[in-house]
């Protein structure tokens, strides 16, 4: 996608702290993108200090409000963003056919930002780190539940890549090993988000997966998962989509190549206009969700980026793997309203 002006993050740094083997398909049914949040006017380069605690620091440039996700307008006196109708934000904005950029809603008269952003892990990050060890490689997984997470604004479309290094079967010993998450954090769910119900049942929900020997005929393997479910707060449902006009979306296929022999793999999950989420490794497409016909748009009120995620908190079948070096976070694409909300 073409980016001709950045908004950089304004990081959530949340204070430090030292720290699903069931398929998902029945905690959500059908959902599907294409809003995009806002952003306002104004440009700024700032060094902002990282979540380690050397002292690092890495520099970001803004063009807009900060990259807190919520959505609407900017309210010219206070620079904060005005509140979006979400019975109206249905994204009806085009794609220009000289640039490829998304171009203004018809609709909401919302304008989609390029957004773009990246955390090098390295000696720190500009996220909020739970557990792990910093190091000029990068970010080292030091136990099963160690965690990164960033707010960032809600991309109606974009991407997200890193390198990860030190993956092999020895340190897939689990069923699951979930190294990557994007979901939904606004409303009043509070962070680090608990994995049952918020994380687990979350509305806006994916996730790449790495089976473990445990898994049997599955190790080595690769699964994406992908969920909209539009209802509205708190953001996390009880167990099942109530989404019924249009009915939510959830897919998780699985596959890929099933080996890992510690070198660096640079893995991206990618959400266009065509509806289209794709998850790919060392720029090769490995598997694929199609929820063009799903009626709905990817739009969470407040959408949160983690390299790692809770589960293991409460399920002992699934971890990070231990010794694995992640580096080079790097976010794209262009912001959008929140989704309409579905019809219960």
């Amino acid at each position: 996608m073409t980016l001709r002006r950045t908004i950089a993050l304004t990081p959530l740094l949340a204070a430090l702290s030292c720290g699903d083997g069931d398929d998902e398909t029945a905690a959500m049914t059908s959902a599907t993108t294409a809003g995009l949040t806002s952003a306002s006017a104004g440009t700024a380069s700032t060094t902002t200090s990282s979540g380690s605690t050397d002292g690092s620091s890495a520099t970001t440039t803004t063009t807009g409000a900060s990259a807190s996700s919520t959505s609407g307008a900017t309210d010219p006196t206070t620079a904060d963003p005005t509140a979006t109708d979400p019975t109206t934000s249905t994204s009806t904005g085009t794609t220009d056919p000289t640039t490829g950029d998304p171009t203004e809603d018809t609709t909401t008269g919302f304008e989609p930002q390029p957004f773009m952003f990246s955390d090098p892990l390295i000696d720190g990050t500009l996220g909020a780190a739970i557990g792990g060890a910093f190091g000029p490689e990068g970010w080292t997984v030091t136990g099963v539940a160690d965690r990164i997470y960033w707010e960032i604004p809600s991309l109606g479309e974009g991407s997200v890549e890193f390198t990860v290094a030190g993956i092999t079967l020895d340190n897939l010993p689990l069923n699951d090993h979930e190294i990557f998450a994007m979901y939904e954090g606004g409303y009043d769910i509070e962070h680090p988000i608990d994995y049952n119900p918020e994380f687990r049942n979350n509305a806006f929900k994916s996730m790449i997966r790495i089976y473990g020997v445990a898994e049997g005929d599955r190790v080595g393997k690769q699964k994406i998962m992908w969920g909209i479910c539009p209802f509205g707060p708190p953001g996390y449902h009880g167990g099942e989509c109530p989404c019924v006009d249009p009915p939510g979306f959830f897919d998780e296929p699985f596959g890929g190549d099933p080996n890992w022999d510690g070198s660096p793999q640079r893995l991206r999950v990618e959400w266009g206009p065509d509806r289209v989420t794709r998850y790919l490794r060392n720029d090769v497409e490995v598997l694929s969700i199609d929820w063009s016909s799903a009626g709905l748009t990817f739009g969470p009120e407040s959408l949160y980026v983690s390299l790692g995620n809770p589960r293991p908190l409460e399920v002992d079948t699934a971890g990070m793997p231990i010794g694995a070096v992640f580096s080079d976070l790097v976010i794209e694409g262009w912001t959008g309203p929140p989704s309409q909300l579905c019809g219960l």
